[in-house]
Formats: C-alpha cells, structure tokens, sequence
C-alpha cells in the first residue's frame, strides 16, 4: 500500500509540474504578444447613412486608439447617394459593413453576407409623413410619391401586412435629407425615428410615424456584417474588429456628449448638437445598453425575423440560418456569454478532475486529506466537502467569496441549516440523497441560497460521492455556481421580447397570444372576454408642443393608470404609438366591460405632470368589443373594438361606444 501511494504521489507531482510549466508558457506567450508590435492591416468599414450619431460606436472605437491597438487601420466610409452599401461589401470595396435585417433576405438569395453583432435591439425605420398630408393609415399612401431607400424590407413588409401593394406606390430613390418631403415634394419617406423626425419638428413641420413593430414586425437594426470570404481568410481580423467595434459603442453610449463634439469636429456639422443628442436620446431606447451588451443577438429572435419574412411571402417556410450568424456569436448564443461559458467549464473541468479522482482512489485520496485540502481550497469555483451528515469538512476560498462565510465559521455544520432557504431545503437534500446512491456519476440542480449578508442568490450545484475508506460512510463533493446574474439577463431577454420598451407594457405579439388563450379558455366555460381599444386624443399636439420627452412621459403615465384599473389576471398592452389595448377575461357582460372602459376614459383625461408646474392634457376615444357577440378569435374582435372607437373619434373625440 505504501508503494501505492508513493507512485500515487509520484504521478500527481509529474502531471502539478506539467501544469505549472503549462501556465507558465501561456503566460509567457501571453506577454510576448502583448510587447510586440502590431502590424496594422487597412480595413474600410461602409457606412448605410451620413455621419452623424447613428454610427457613434464606430468613431469611438476609431479615434479612442481601440481598432489601431486590434491591429487595425479603419477608413470609415460614408454612404453616397445611388449606391447600396452592402454591394460595397460583396462588391470587396469595403471588408465590413453596416445593414439591416434584410442581410437575412440576401443570405437566403445565395449572397454570403455573415451578421458579426446586432447594434440596435429594435429598428429604428419608419415610414414618415407630413401630418397635413392627410394619411392615416398606410392604404391611404396608394398612388402617392414614397421616397424608400435601398434594403428595407422590414417596410415591405409592413405595407404587405397592411394590405398595401408596393406596386401601388410611387416609389422614388432615396435622397439622403428630408428636404423633399418638408417641401411637399413627397408624400412619405423612409426615415430612421432617430434622425429626421428632428428635421421636420425644427422645419415646423407636423409629423405622424408608421413604425413596424406597430405591426409586430420587430426586427434587429444596424447589424454589423462582413462576408465568408473575409471570415475565412482573415478570422483574426475579423474577431479583432468586431471586438473592438463593441468596446467603442459601450463607450459612446457612455460618453455621448463626447462622441458628439468628435462627430462635429470630424466629420462637419451636417447636423446640429442637438440633432445629434436627439439621436442619442432615442437611441439609448432602441440599443438598451443598460439591459444588454452592445452587439448582443439571440438566435431565436434571428428565427423569428425569419418566420415573419416567411409569413409574408419572402422567404420560403423553416428557413435555416446556419452560416448567417458569425460563428463566435452563435457559440456564445448557446450558453447566452461566452464569458461564462469559459468560467463554467473550467469550473466543471476542475470539478470533474477532483471527483474522478475521488472516485477511482477512495480511500487512498482519503490518506492524502492534506493534498486534497490544497487542490480543493485553490479551485475558482465553490467547492465544498460534506460529511455523510451533510456537515461541511472543506470550504474553499471561492465558496467563502460565494456565500461569504468563512471556513472557520461553516466547518462542522450543517449546510442544510443555513446556506438553503426553508423553501428549497427539500429539493436540495433530493440532491445530496440521489448523489449518495448513485456513487457512479454527479448529480446536478438549481435552486436559491442563502448568503452571510442577507441575499439570495440563484445557484447551479453539482454533487459527486466520495466513498469512505470503510466503504459505509459517504461525503460528497459539491460545487456551487452563482448563476444570478446570468438568470437576471435572460429575464430581461425575455422580458424584451414580449414587452414594449417605452412602458413595459405587454407588446403586440404577447396580446394576440393572450387573447387567444383567453378566448380558448372562455369557450371551454362559456365566459366571455372583452377588448377595450384606446386611440390617445390630442397626444400628438403634446408631442409637437412640449416635446418628445414630455410625450414619452405621457404614455408612461398612462400604462402606470391603466395598469391599476384592472386585474393581475388581465392584460394591458400597447400596440402602436399612441394606441393601448385592455384584455379583460371572464368578463361579466357588456355592463361591467364598459364600466371598466368608462374608468380608462376618466383615468386617461386626468392631467399628466410632464415637467415641474408644467401639464399635459390628453384625452381618449375608447371602443369596446365582447366574445362572442363581435367575434370569435383575436383579429375579428379588434377589428370590432376598432370600428367603434373610430366611431368616438369622428363624432368629436373623447368618449365610449361598444361595438355594435
């Protein structure tokens, strides 16, 4: 036995040596790289737009040294007039590129365009008009002049969801201003909500926005994109680029007042400081930067970009979007960071490494307790050992980072007596009991604990049997993973895709599915459901007077009011600029419906503080449906509830009517 352990000791010093001399080289690697000079490779990144805000992280990352410290010289080009910035790209005239969601479209087309990262959550295009055009709805832009620039399906597609044929239109090139349309020399343009709707408000001129997530056509804006050919040729360039390019729009949307007078002294004063703090100002509500990190795209949400196209004649169905997304981006979709990703395998790895050893010496690694105290203690992840009691033996530095009680302080007790909350004790010692039978593999699961300071945290744990040398006794080995955070994030996410940016409100895609299965459940049981649709009077006056902040406010205040008119069971939501909807299950009758529509009229009228001493007057004209009276499904009863506020708003505004 004595031999035994010795070649056991012998090994474990022959593979920490390995180790050691393993670090010890990429370390050295490591500093040689970073001392050596780069050589820098010229790259032209082709802008969609003029200079102005819209590409702020770009000249962050330029003149803030972060592309010539990648090893990058950028000429950052602006688009011209005629020419489609992303042929620039396929064309090889620029290596990288900035585009909409119509690169799905091209990629789909045979053109090897590949998104690196997505710099707006949510798109900024819109179709613009001049308010005393007398369009107010999108099929009253049949036969008119409609100035649309290059790759902007997402309009398209908007029009063809509102039964508009892009045939039936006058389509005329893109000028790069507004210019023609404050003349009159347009009916509509498109326009990015960012920029030129401050060219008509200084111009004098009212304004109305057809915005496509109106529709739920909700799509990603500004993707940076490049092509294959460049990713297989130049990978390192490519990752160095991107990397580089996420630095600096995390510090512009940080430090905009510095980006802003960079962009004036650069590139010219094409636009107004101010022009360029409303960008910034809208912006930050389409980028999120305080929920996500810039560049940030979901898979899923690339798929369902897809499935709309698909839905509306695009793209053909169950469209794959395999080599569209860059290849670093897709691997760091899968566990949501990349980041994480790396922090957790090498904690798993460690853990594996520890519990297989246990596993195959017992006893013997029973005899090296001291050994086995220096590798568990030198872990970056929280590593425990627990007696068959549950009674905590080892507790390493990473677990009193973790829960923040000391080793001397947990060694001896119980870890069910105070690192569970009473809630979870139950479903943690299910762990413990199914690691301890099954002594052949780990046993996982996620559940809340507590820490020294009060907090809960949400942990991922991993327990592994570890035999005693009389083979009746049973510790376990256990590593806990903070994981709060990284749930915190996909809340957000999730949050984001079914919820209004602006109220946090439920969006239009949420309502529709909340009133099917509303009205599932409600003809199971024979109940009733009611819509209330509410069309804002006089907000766009609000908007034109006071300003877009103050109109912000206004819609805000309004969802926090209707919010608390009714139920936790029912839904609020908000389905366009000014437009709400109420969802009210299992109601009564039209009675209690219109009772409720009646406190939305009265809530909505009531003054609105936009800034200090200073109020906002709006009113509403509300219309009311009910299932199955005015229809059986989502759209009829819309369509009902729809019929009848116009019916308000043409008879003077502010007031209530039930469909008929």
């Amino acid at each position: 036995m004595t031999r035994t352990l010795c070649q056991s000791g012998t090994v474990l010093h022959a593979l920490w040596r390995f180790v050691v001399l393993m670090v010890a080289g990429c370390a050295l690697a490591t500093a040689l790289t970073a001392n050596a000079a780069p050589s820098q490779e010229r790259v032209t990144l082709q802008l969609k737009w003029r200079h102005q805000f819209q590409f702020a992280g770009y000249y962050a990352a330029l003149f803030k040294g972060y592309y010539w410290d990648a090893g990058l010289d950028v000429d950052i080009r602006e688009a011209q007039s005629g020419e489609d910035p992303i042929q620039q790209v396929l064309s090889g005239h620029a290596e990288y590129g900035v585009g909409t969601s119509d690169l799905l479209l091209l990629r789909q087309g045979g053109k090897p365009v590949v998104v690196l990262a997505a710099i707006f959550q949510h798109s900024p295009l819109t179709l613009l008009v001049r308010r005393e055009s007398g369009i107010r709805s999108l099929p009253d832009l049949v036969g008119k002049r409609v100035m649309i620039e290059p790759n902007s399906a997402e309009l398209f597609a908007l029009l063809k969801r509102s039964g508009v044929d892009s045939d039936a239109l006058k389509i005329a090139s893109h000028t790069f201003t507004a210019n023609d349309l404050i003349a009159g020399k347009l009916d509509a343009m498109s326009a990015y909500s960012t920029d030129e709707p401050f060219e008509l408000k200084e111009a004098g001129v009212a304004y109305d926005l057809f915005e496509p997530r109106s529709a739920g056509i909700d799509f990603y804006g500004d993707n940076l994109f490049t092509t294959e050919n460049e990713i297989r040729k130049h990978p390192d360039r490519v990752r160095a680029f991107r990397e580089a390019t996420l630095k600096g729009w995390a510090y512009a949307m940080q430090h905009q007042e510095e980006i802003i007078d960079l962009i004036l002294t650069q590139y010219g004063e094409r636009h107004s400081a101010d022009h360029l703090r409303f960008e910034a100002k809208v912006m930050e509500r389409l980028l999120q930067p305080t929920l996500v990190q810039p560049g940030y795209m979901h898979l899923a949400r690339w798929q369902h970009i897809a499935d709309t196209y698909a839905s509306l004649g695009l793209l053909p169905a169950s469209t794959s979007l395999e080599g569209f997304l860059y290849e670093d981006v897709a691997n760091a979709d899968s566990e949501r960071n990349r980041r994480w990703l790396v922090i957790t395998l090498a904690g798993l790895l460690i853990f594996a490494a520890i519990a297989g050893y246990v596993l195959r010496l017992n006893w013997r690694l029973h005899a090296s307790r001291e050994r086995q105290r220096v590798i568990v203690d030198a872990a970056p992840l929280a590593l425990f050992v627990l007696s068959d009691e549950n009674r905590i033996q080892d507790w390493n530095r990473a677990a009193e980072t973790t829960f923040g009680w000391k080793s001397d302080d947990v060694r001896g007790r119980n870890m069910l007596d105070f690192v569970p909350p009473e809630t979870e004790r139950g479903a943690l010692m299910s762990l413990l009991d199914d690691a301890r039978r099954d002594k052949s593999s780990t046993r996982s699961g996620e559940t809340w604990a507590n820490t020294a300071d009060g907090r809960r945290i949400r942990c991922e744990w991993r327990f592994a049997a570890m035999p005693s040398s009389d083979g009746r006794q049973s510790r376990l080995v256990a590593m806990a993973i903070d994981v709060t955070a990284q749930r915190e994030l996909e809340s957000r996410l999730q949050l984001m895709a079914h919820a209004d940016p602006l109220t946090g409100l439920a969006n239009r895609s949420l309502f529709y599915d909340r009133v099917e299965r509303a009205l599932s459940l409600a003809q199971r049981h024979t109940g009733h459901v009611a819509l209330i649709y509410i069309d804002l009077d006089d907000f766009k006056r609000v908007n034109d007077t006071q300003g877009h902040e103050a109109g912000d406010i206004v819609l805000r205040t309004i969802a926090m009011r209707l919010r608390r008119l009714v139920r936790e069971s029912d839904t609020v939501a908000r389905i366009g600029g000014d437009e709400f909807v109420i969802l009210l299950q299992e109601v009564g009758d039209r009675e209690a419906a219109m009772a409720v529509a009646n406190k939305a009229e009265e809530a909505i009228c009531l003054p609105i503080e936009v800034r200090p001493a200073q109020f906002a007057h709006v009113g509403g004209s509300i219309g009311v449906s009910l299932s199955p009276q005015h229809g059986t499904d989502s759209e009829a009863l819309l369509r009902s509830a729809d019929a009848a506020m116009y019916r308000i708003k043409h008879g003077g505004k502010r007031g209530v009517a039930c469909a008929s």
